[in-house]
């Protein structure tokens, strides 16, 4: 028997919303995650200039948990930026049609359903190629849509075990550290999504043709792993959690508690980093002695946490600031809002909102000098744009009215 083909839903008209800017100003993206990666990806292709559509449940409610908290419901919430966000059932008929509808306009798609849901509820990248050649299409998941985990669940924790990292941090004879940020999901998952859908789109411009991004958290962390992990499958040298030169082996390279219970971090890799550190606290005679083992190795460390002990994170970050040190303060979220050079780059940012007039939160990360960032828009509250963008596609108001009766769309 043959596959039955999706509907044919008729002309779409292809329009974009007004007041695009940016470098991916003429792309549009139909977010279907909602949690980690997919989230941090749309982000940063948002404030590229992308025309982001994140698509929920209709009714929010049935879907529970994290969901819910993405858009609190109060007013001094500014919402999400550079999205608009769109309630659509896609278990229905017409709502996979008005799917449809909107992939024939897009340029990606990104989902992060179990492997094989997307293609039960027929919205996998096969189906939409038939529709939209053009297409690119990115999954996440945690270990892939291949190989002997592709059904396991997890989360950021799990993946970073897995690849590696979560072993590898911490101090020597410690228990592993768990990162304070979801790198899997960020980093991982979100950064490499958003190389694959940038490289995708490139290629697409040779030759017409969209295809399909399999984006696993966890082969994103083995990728960052690989400083590590290459030694060992080339000499057999095996790096051990807190005795890795970047992980706490070495006194120049570490985290030292100051007298106001603050700390510092000290990265002074190279030799002339490390000499310019010997001199500012007072012993010149270790600057032979960087890379010591054993009993040397042992004093510097055991003065370092001495030293620092005797001045507060700010006295010390004054002198060891007089030459080059690899030196900084280790903030708290508090602190590191008002850090002067966050400010100056605006990473962190006012930023303007149609109701609350200028609001602080962390700016873009991605600094291009022909295409800076703006704040196009705000979503604050689900199903904001559903109408807006039906009439994109040409629906007019009897058409919506008609999904909206069966529950297709939110109210």
């Amino acid at each position: 028997m043959a596959k039955k083909q999706p509907a044919k839903t008729g002309k779409v008209t292809k329009q974009r919303p007004k007041k695009q800017s940016g470098a991916l100003q003429d792309i549009r993206v139909l977010d279907l995650t909602w949690l980690g990666p997919g989230p941090f990806c749309s982000t940063l292709l948002g404030d590229l200039g992308a025309d982001i559509i994140k698509i929920h449940e209709p009714d929010v409610e049935r879907r529970g948990g994290f969901i819910k908290h993405m858009l609190p419901d109060s007013p001094e919430h500014p919402g999400l930026r550079n999205c608009r966000v769109m309630g659509l059932d896609l278990k229905a008929v017409d709502g996979r049609n008005i799917f449809y509808d909107l992939a024939k306009t897009a340029d990606v798609v990104m989902e992060s359903y179990r492997p094989g849901v997307t293609r039960r509820l027929r919205i996998d990248y096969r189906t939409l190629a038939k529709i939209n050649p053009r297409i690119v299409y990115v999954s996440f998941s945690g270990y892939g849509q291949t190989g002997p985990y592709r059904d396991l669940v997890g989360h950021d924790i799990n993946y970073i075990s897995i690849g590696g990292l979560l072993g590898l941090t911490g101090k020597a004879n410690g228990s592993p550290v768990i990162p304070g940020v979801p790198i899997a999901d960020f980093a991982a998952g979100g950064m490499v999504a958003a190389i694959d859908i940038l490289a995708a789109l490139r290629e697409r411009d040779r030759t017409g043709k969209g295809q399909y991004a399999d984006v696993s958290l966890t082969d994103g962390i083995v990728g960052m792993m690989s400083v590590w992990i290459n030694p060992y499958l080339s000499w057999g040298v095996l790096s051990k959690r807190g005795e890795t030169w970047l992980g706490g082996k070495w006194s120049w390279y570490n985290v030292y508690e100051t007298r106001d219970g603050k700390y510092i971090s000290i990265g002074a890799l190279e030799p002339h980093f490390y000499a310019n550190l010997c001199r500012l606290i007072g012993r010149k005679d270790l600057i032979g002695h960087q890379f010591a083992e054993g009993d040397k190795g042992g004093e510097i460390f055991r003065y370092f946490k001495k030293v620092f002990l005797t001045k507060t994170r700010e006295e010390w970050l004054e002198i060891l600031r007089q030459k080059d040190t690899c030196v900084a303060p280790v903030y708290s979220i508090d602190e590191l809002v008002s850090d002067p050079q966050l400010i100056a780059r605006k990473t962190i940012d006012e930023l303007p909102h149609p109701t609350l007039g200028r609001v602080k939160q962390v700016g873009s990360i991605l600094k291009l000098s022909d295409s800076p960032f703006r704040v196009r828009n705000w979503s604050t509250r689900f199903g904001q744009h559903t109408k807006e963008i039906l009439n994109e596609l040409g629906y007019d108001k009897a058409r919506i009215k008609a999904v909206r009766k069966k529950g297709v769309i939110p109210e």
